[in-house]
């Protein structure tokens, strides 16, 4: 109902031109004509304000595009200077001078709004007039303690310089340790109070868990939830198996990596007397566990996701459960939903069912372990025979669906994720590679991108309230831009930047040579629109699908867990209008707050790998490297090396010839050489700069 009130709202500000009101006033009229009580109109006033739609002045409100405003989140460079982004993307189009920041930092949600008679080269010039709201709560950086002042300095500079710290004098101990601090007071003001110690800069692991607590995330559960969690039972019993499909005499495992702990999902395949196969995809029933409105569903709401670390992972809830009752464990019963899909013999969908069931898992496997069934590997077909059979149809299948798949429109990218290798003592870095992803992990992703999709489509054509994955088409204009970064490459494409198509992207891909394939790729990633989650389905672009959503991992993701409890409650009785009117302001809520969470634990995840890659390098200042340029900007040469570590080489190191830039063709012309996007290069890394986790390297001519 709140969304429905502000849109309300919006719609009679903008109708009736009203300026310059006051709130409680505002609500007192318009509780009669809305037919709700003040309370509710001042909530959506507020979350109008909080939005940006709102602004204050004079302690009136007003529409903010009334007054010039531009709503958006900003980005700070080491040098202070910002740029303002409207998208959602890190790193906008509107360039901030360090001068008119106005004290915002990188993640503030801000107004901006252009500068009178200024410009800024050919484009006008703009400032921050208000700080909406930190996107930032947490400072983290080194407490120094000072004759005059305490202050703090940040370990990420794109939030600007010292913080004065108001009180220093309780943690004077302390100085020259990592601190936590929180804002106190104004926006504008830089002043924070220190509430957590994390301790030496040295010690092991205190590297990351400073980053996950700049990024507001936190280990430990409060001891309410942890009591709601440890009420719950060990192993499911008798009465939680009541009424459920029983499937534990079939044949079902799960595959995942090898030290994996929460197991969210198997797989089962059996042939059938006529003809056909089922295939069954089954989902930890989390929402048997973790009920609506719980303290574990208030936490996993707000967490939304669990978040990934090469030491440690912050899980959504409690690891009594998702290690626990909730984890596919090989051996143990345990409570699932299933899509049970009939395939005909040209493996084409005749049906399929949703039902609650229970499952005994007779094998956990690895990755690795279902790869050496596949590739026939010495021994594996013979230790794994009760298995084997099936993993080899599921190979065979997962062909068949990813060329369905492909001809339907899906773009594949080829764009590596950094695995980081620590020493499980020291937590030292060891070594950087390229995450494998062989046809064993194809067949767990295809068949839970198929669960998907019988899952979204089927509540779709229910006309059901649910949160779907949407992915929408690319931006005309940086399709624009995507395809002029393709011209240094030579790739030929039928790529139309008013009307794109997965299936025109996905030619372009294909006649990329593959040692430039995860630039390219990387270059079309960044074309393309944000996979979020919403109440309205508009399809998937990148998969080609026009029904998608999450529902097959509710131990880690919370909208897969909203789905699951939709299903649960739906399975065997019909919803009264009241549940579905709630269902609708529920799943448009955990869309948007599981869009918010998701993105933060990205740029969580991000920085770690980062920080652990400039580590790595770190170690092996000296060494020589070969690699691809894949950026070329007027200050130097960006390389990226098969291990996804990238680096850059200044153009000021780069002796025995001069050379200059053009920005057409994105190349570096000298007298005796060329440099262009896509060329291999030998490379030396001779600088790391930990903080701003840069690295450089020099050209081995």
């Amino acid at each position: 109902m709140s969304k429905q009130v502000e849109d309300l709202i919006k719609d009679y500000i903008q109708k009736n031109k009203i300026t310059y009101f006051n709130a409680d006033n505002f609500a007192s009229a318009m509780s009669g004509a809305l037919r709700l009580d003040e309370g509710a109109i001042l909530r959506s006033i507020e979350a109008l304000t909080a939005d940006g739609f709102l602004a204050t002045r004079n302690g009136k409100l007003i529409k903010s595009a009334d007054l010039g405003y531009k709503v958006g989140v900003i980005s700070i460079n080491a040098n202070g200077a910002g740029f303002v982004d409207f998208d959602g993307a890190r790193g906008g189009d509107i360039f901030i001078s360090p001068s008119d920041t106005n004290g915002a930092i990188t993640g503030d949600k801000v107004f901006i709004k252009q500068k009178d008679g200024k410009r800024r080269g050919n484009k006008p010039a703009f400032e921050v007039v208000q700080i909406i709201s930190r996107g930032v709560r947490n400072v983290v950086g080194t407490f120094i303690h000072g004759k005059k002042e305490d202050f703090i300095i940040p370990d990420d500079e794109r939030v600007g310089k010292n913080f004065v710290v108001l009180n220093g004098k309780e943690y004077q101990g302390k100085s020259g340790q990592k601190v936590v601090a929180r804002f106190s007071g104004e926006h504008k003001a830089r002043k924070v109070e220190i509430n957590e110690v994390i301790g030496s800069a040295t010690k092991a692991g205190n590297d990351i868990l400073s980053i996950i607590r700049a990024h507001n995330l936190y280990e430990e559960f409060s001891p309410e939830v942890e009591a709601e969690a440890n009420k719950v039972a060990v192993e499911p019993t008798a009465a939680d198996m009541k009424g459920r499909v029983d499937f534990r005499k079939k044949l079902v495992f799960a595959c995942d990596p090898y030290d994996c702990r929460d197991r969210d999902d198997a797989l089962s395949l059996w042939d059938n007397e006529d003809g056909t196969r089922t295939l069954g995809v089954h989902i930890s029933a989390v929402e048997h566990y973790v009920k609506a409105g719980s303290e574990l569903d208030k936490e996993a709401f707000k967490r939304g996701t669990s978040v990934y670390f090469p030491d440690r992972v912050l899980p959504m809830i409690p690891t009594k459960l998702s290690n626990g009752v909730c984890s596919l464990d090989e051996g143990k019963d345990r409570l699932t939903l299933s899509v049970m899909i009939t395939l005909d013999k040209k493996n084409k969908i005749i049906k399929h069912e949703i039902v609650k069931s229970v499952i005994r898992c007779g094998r956990a496997f690895a990755y690795e372990e279902v790869q050496a069934v596949i590739d026939d590997a010495p021994g594996a077909r013979a230790k794994e025979k009760k298995f084997a059979p099936m993993i080899l149809q599921l190979a065979e299948l997962t062909l068949h669906f990813e060329k369905e798949r492909r001809a339907r429109g899906e773009v594949i990218l080829t764009v590596p994720e950094p695995k980081i290798v620590l020493d499980p003592e020291t937590f030292k870095i060891v070594d950087v590679i390229a995450h494998p992803h062989n046809l064993s992990h194809r067949i767990v992703e295809t068949f839970m991108i198929l669960a998907n999709e019988v899952i979204a489509e089927h509540y779709n054509k229910m006309d059901m309230p649910f949160v779907y994955r949407i992915h929408e088409k690319p931006d005309a204009m940086k399709v624009q831009n995507f395809l002029g970064a393709l011209t240094p490459f030579g790739v030929q494409h039928h790529i139309s930047p008013e009307s794109p198509m997965g299936i025109d992207y996905q030619a372009m891909l294909d006649g990329v040579a593959p040692e430039i394939l995860p630039i390219v790729s990387m270059l079309a990633l960044r074309s393309m629109q944000k996979a979020r989650y919403s109440e309205v389905n508009v399809g998937h672009f990148g998969l080609g699908s026009s029904f998608y959503c999450h529902f097959t991992s509710p131990i880690r993701r919370y909208p897969d867990l909203a789905i699951h409890r939709i299903i649960s409650d739906f399975i065997g009785s019909r919803m009264s209008s009241h549940k579905i009117e709630e269902l609708k302001e529920f799943v448009a809520s955990a869309a948007e707050q599981s869009s918010k969470t998701e993105l933060n634990a990205v740029h969580a995840e991000r920085d770690v790998n980062d920080l652990k890659r400039a580590e790595f390098m770190h170690e092996h200042i000296g060494e020589d490297f070969d690699g691809v340029i894949n950026g070329i900007k007027d200050f130097g040469i960006f390389v990226y090396l098969p291990n996804t570590v990238e680096g850059l080489i200044r153009i000021e190191n780069m002796t025995g010839d001069t050379f200059v830039y053009d920005e057409k063709t994105s190349t570096l012309r000298g007298r005796t050489r060329t440099f262009k996007m896509g060329d291999p290069i030998r490379v030396k890394c001779v600088a790391v700069n930990m903080s701003r986790k840069q690295i450089e390297f020099t050209q081995i001519i």
